[in-house]
């Protein structure tokens, strides 16, 4: 499947599992639990594009976006370096039960000049916003999906995973039916350990790399771990 155009995740070893980076265009679910990183992975993805010269956009729907710039930096990731330029932008939206109208303005975000890369953390929340049964959640993500895919940038939505069921891919079982690509974060306690790993469970036209694979958070970001062989 090499003919397919790829975007570097920014993630060092991550690329090498799904053939060079996700499919341009795409919409990958990033899901775990808490503190498992899936800020950090959707901050890493942004700062790659930035370092190539893309346009990127985050979208909160749960976090003040000040608390995810001091983060960022903890990292090196200097993203407020990129507002005046217009080729980074971070914007809070707070989900309204039952309004298109939020769909509408993540739409207009996405499409506007020519967006390279997405991130909405996280959709768990404007799902949770919605209400209604299961088929209208995945009725309101389809709406939100088309959107995405008629603008074109290359997305991550997030999910939380509830502690009380790690079987499940996202909190309300719909994302991962929805998205091109399901990636995991891992983060498990075992005695006085903690332990995080890595896995890609669906990637659209892709021949990814499966099984969990351990990685580690540094003064960098996320990365596999050299015993993986990245």
């Amino acid at each position: 499947m090499t003919d397919i155009k790829r975007v570097s995740t920014g993630i060092k070893g991550v690329d090498k599992l799904v053939e060079g980076g996700f499919p341009e265009s795409s919409i990958t679910l990033v899901s775990g639990g808490a503190g498992c990183g899936k800020t950090i992975f959707c901050n890493q993805f942004l700062w790659e594009g930035l370092q190539n010269g893309e346009k990127v956009r985050f979208i909160s729907l749960e976090e003040p976006v000040d608390d995810i710039l001091a983060d960022a930096k903890v990292f090196g990731w200097q993203f407020e370096d990129y507002e005046d330029s217009g080729q980074f932008k971070m914007e809070y939206i707070k989900p309204a039960s039952g309004s298109h109208g939020f769909i509408d303005k993540i739409s207009e975000l996405a499409s506007e000049g020519d967006v390279d890369r997405l991130v909405i953390d996280s959709v768990s929340v404007m799902l949770g916003a919605f209400g209604g049964t299961q088929a209208k959640k995945r009725d309101n993500l389809y709406d939100l999906v088309r959107n995405i895919k008629r603008a074109g940038p290359t997305t991550i939505l997030t999910s939380e995973i509830p502690e009380d069921d790690e079987t499940k891919l996202s909190r309300f079982k719909v994302a991962e039916f929805v998205a091109d690509g399901v990636v995991v974060l891992y983060y498990t306690g075992v005695g006085e350990g903690t332990f995080r790993n890595f896995e890609v469970r669906k990637m659209r036209r892709t021949d990814h790399t499966p099984g969990t694979h351990p990685f580690e958070i540094n003064d960098q970001g996320i990365k596999l771990k050299r015993d993986t062989g990245f």
